[in-house]
């Protein structure tokens, strides 16, 4: 027999032959282990994927590859052996795949370190070759990051505090200790700011000893919801009131349902207590509204008779929801509670504890499963009113949790409930087995606003998450990154010609130039000193102006929906004011305020001692005493933004003081901002200015002018609530309306203590920028401190509020 009858027949017999078939054994090609440049010239190969050593160091790179098999060919449990091409982009576990065969698992360990090893050898080679041509260019210099320190307020003592965090105002009114020197000195020369704290104190103790009598004779029956509604017409006007406001942003009711369950509703006997939680929701519903008509507001004591009445209604559904059981939490107890949340902050009832109760409607959504995209027993019409009263509850909750300073519920809260579909409620019926298709976005329905801010959620509980956060520090480059994905999501926002969407096209503006405002605020302080944070000033100067002109053109419109709801206004005024403030120079020529004498420096934070007259390389800023801010002579962009955010200060002003003039609320809050922008230099007049004020005598700008500017807001603020008093008789003080006469109304042609010289907005008329108020009478000055709060405990560093603020920090905002 031959040696090729011989390799026939044994081949036969082997796995790869024919076994017994009659036809020939097909001979099977062998994996080529090498590349195919090194096989080609016979020579030896280290197998490195992707180039082998000896193509690397012959200059052959390009020239090296591996049999295609060795790179596609499944081991048995369906994994790939080396990914080809793809392996050099995937991760380091992916490009050392085993390339040798099942029963070389040795040499498949050793090519795999090898070919980690050169991959390593090739990357360090590259990283070192680009930095040294970087080098080569030009020498690297990382700017350094400013110090940006946390801050936090809490107020009381003991147990019985109140706490804020890094977004609240008011931690930005507690840590301003410019703004406290400045309101301490004001406060010491006027005496006549006693006879206004008699005043507030007199009226408020009286407006709340009859709020209690009236809540002590409330029990939380059925009948005393029932009783608290007004007659059909006025109801009627209210929930035409709510449906052209509310569910055109938040979503809690579902229109068609709502007005068949009306309708029935007053069909029905007034006593048909099967029908009480239809009513308290009515009753909320009138309270949501109860303060958005435009009108001159009469005051009960220190608060409007309107915002009294919401405070009434909201307190008669409390006594009666207390007493309902939780078992059985339906569509309708949601919408309670949501309606709940809407009436209190539209009227800055309880806001104290608004995060707690929103947190808390959060946690009984979680309980029910609305935060999950999950089957059951459950409607097409249930599971949209599911997503919209979903969506509604975390927009409450993450903006509270921004106005307090406080965690939201919903950081690395998983959920996966999608978004409600962009359909108006003729086309969703409850009874309904298919849901329709959804409408493009740029169609506007009542759910398009939810549908859009839903968007831009993870991005704006992210951030709430890490300004609030005392361990973390923004550093300016995630600062711009951030900026950057704002300014994208507003780019992205729908334009709607509906006329429905004029306040959900604003809220979804607000809600996003918030941050803007919030982020940039601390580097912006700092733009005098390094011209690598302009930006930021020129950030908040334009966030700002959109806030305002949104709030500006809603209140021209006669809508005070989200002027009353929101805090955009505040935190406006508050925060931009101090970035100026930082940004200016001090004139000392006229010497600092005499009474103040202490050795500590009020302007800054952590109290450090330093000499009179000397000038803080901290902030910049005087360190002893109070000098006169004036506007920066050197830097022309630092001026102009200074110049542009001091008439806009003055509009916010206005906006602010309508509304502590339509709620009866804010006086805590209006003080402080009276003074922060008194202290700031007035921009320089036009001619047209000078014409409108020739008549009027302006003295030179001292500190002891703007200390009058500021007392003077106020006092007139304080004399107009006296003047509008529902009962006369309230007033204890007799005197009162004659001492706070003297300043002139805020809504006088002639100037007042603050605004822009006419600004027209849409044709609408605004006050004119004040001229400077006349000098102090010295019978009325005094060097004694007014008594201080007992029950505050803030290192406040000397600021010493008189009584005539505990009306308010006791209070209700």
């Amino acid at each position: 027999m031959s040696a090729r009858d011989t390799e026939a027949e044994s081949g036969g017999n082997s796995v790869d032959g024919y076994n017994g078939s009659p036809e020939k054994r097909t001979k099977k090609k062998r994996r080529v282990l090498s590349c195919f440049a090194c096989r080609d010239r016979k020579m030896k190969c280290d197998r490195i994927y992707p180039v082998c050593g000896r193509c690397q160091k012959t200059g052959r790179a390009d020239q090296c590859a591996y049999d295609s098999r060795l790179l596609d060919r499944p081991r048995s449990n369906g994994m790939v052996l080396l990914e080809g091409v793809a392996a050099s982009s995937a991760t380091s576990e992916q490009r050392t795949a085993e390339i040798h065969e099942d029963n070389a698992s040795s040499d498949t360990l050793r090519w795999k370190l090898r070919v980690q090893e050169r991959r390593i050898e090739m990357l360090e080679r590259e990283l070192i070759t680009k930095e040294s041509r970087t080098q080569s260019q030009y020498n690297v210099h990382l700017p350094e990051e400013p110090e940006i320190k946390s801050e936090s307020m809490i107020r009381g003592k003991g147990l019985r505090t109140q706490f804020h965090g890094p977004t609240s105002v008011m931690t930005m009114i507690s840590k301003d200790r410019a703004l406290q020197a400045f309101t301490r000195e004001a406060l010491v020369m006027d005496q006549s700011l006693s006879i206004t704290r008699a005043g507030f104190r007199s009226i408020r103790d009286r407006r709340k000893a009859n709020l209690k009598e009236v809540g002590a004779r409330s029990h939380g029956i059925d009948a005393e919801v029932f009783a608290a509604l007004p007659e059909k017409s006025i109801v009627d006007t209210h929930v035409s009131t709510y449906f052209q406001t509310w569910e055109t942003t938040y979503r809690i009711l579902h229109e068609l349902s709502f007005f068949d369950q009306y309708q029935k509703f007053w069909e029905h006997a007034p006593g048909d207590y099967s029908q009480t939680s239809f009513a308290a929701l009515l009753v909320l519903m009138i309270a949501s509204t109860k303060c958005l008509a435009p009108k001159d507001d009469i005051f009960e004591g220190d608060s409007t008779v309107d915002r009294e009445a919401a405070s009434c209604l909201i307190n008669i559904y409390e006594n009666w929801v207390n007493r309902q059981s939780r078992k059985r939490l339906d569509l309708l107890f949601f919408q309670l509670h949501c309606m709940a949340l809407l009436a209190k902050r539209t009227n800055c009832v309880k806001i104290k504890q608004d995060w707690v109760s929103t947190g808390e409607v959060v946690r009984l959504a979680m309980a029910s499963g609305m935060h999950r995209d999950t089957g059951g027993k459950i409607s097409e019409f249930e599971k949209e009113m599911k997503k919209r009263i979903w969506a509604t509850i975390m927009e409450f909750e993450l903006q509270s949790s921004l106005e307090t300073g406080l965690q939201s519920s919903l950081t690395d809260l998983y959920f996966d409930t999608p978004p409600p579909v962009n359909l108006p409620d003729h086309a969703l019926v409850p009874d309904s087995q298919h849901m329709p298709a959804t409408l493009p976005i740029e169609n506007f329905t009542p759910t398009s606003f939810l549908a859009v801010s839903l968007e831009s959620l993870p991005l704006r509980i992210h951030l709430t998450q890490l300004l609030n956060n005392p361990n973390v520090h923004l550093r300016y480059d995630e600062v711009l990154r951030y900026d950057a994905q704002l300014h994208a999501f507003l780019s992205s926002l729908p334009v709607w010609d509906d006329p429905r969407a004029t306040i959900p096209s604003a809220l979804l503006d607000l809600q996003l130039r918030q941050y803007l405002l919030i982020m940039h605020r601390p580097y912006a302080k700092l733009a005098m000193q390094n011209q690598r944070f302009i930006y930021s000033f020129t950030a908040c100067v334009e966030a700002a102006s959109s806030i305002i002109s949104a709030h500006d053109r809603l209140v021209h419109k006669g809508i005070l929906a989200l002027s009353n709801l929101r805090n955009d206004v505040l935190r406006v005024g508050i925060g931009l004011s101090q970035v100026v403030y930082q940004n200016c120079e001090f004139d000392n020529s006229t010497g600092p305020s005499s009474s103040s004498s202490t050795q500590s420096c009020p302007h800054i934070a952590d109290g450090t001692t330093c000499r009179a007259g000397s000038t803080s390389a901290k902030d910049g800023m005087p360190d002893d005493s109070l000098y006169l801010a004036v506007l920066p002579r050197e830097s022309f962009l630092v001026r102009t933004l200074i110049v542009s955010s001091v008439e806009l200060l003055g509009r916010a002003h206005y906006i602010f003081e309508r509304k502590v003039k339509r709620l009866g609320t804010g006086y805590m809050e209006y003080w402080p901002l009276s003074a922060a922008i008194s202290m700031l230099p007035s921009p320089p007049m036009s001619s047209q200015q000078a014409t409108l004020i020739e008549s009027i005598a302006i003295p030179n700008e001292d500190l002891r002018s703007r200390y009058t500017k500021a007392l003077d807001s106020f006092k007139s603020l304080t004399s107009e609530v006296m003047s509008r008093q529902k009962d006369p008789a309230i007033v204890s003080i007799p005197s009162l309306r004659n001492k706070t006469s003297n300043a002139l109304p805020l809504d006088s042609m002639t100037g007042t203590s603050f605004g822009s010289p006419l600004v027209t907005i849409d044709d609408a008329p605004y006050p004119p920028i004040p001229c400077l108020a006349g000098g102090i009478d010295a019978s009325t000055t005094s060097t004694s401190n007014f008594d201080v709060l007992h029950d505050t405990q803030l290192d406040f560093g000397g600021w010493k509020f008189p009584d005539f603020w505990e009306f308010d920090l006791a209070g209700d905002f």
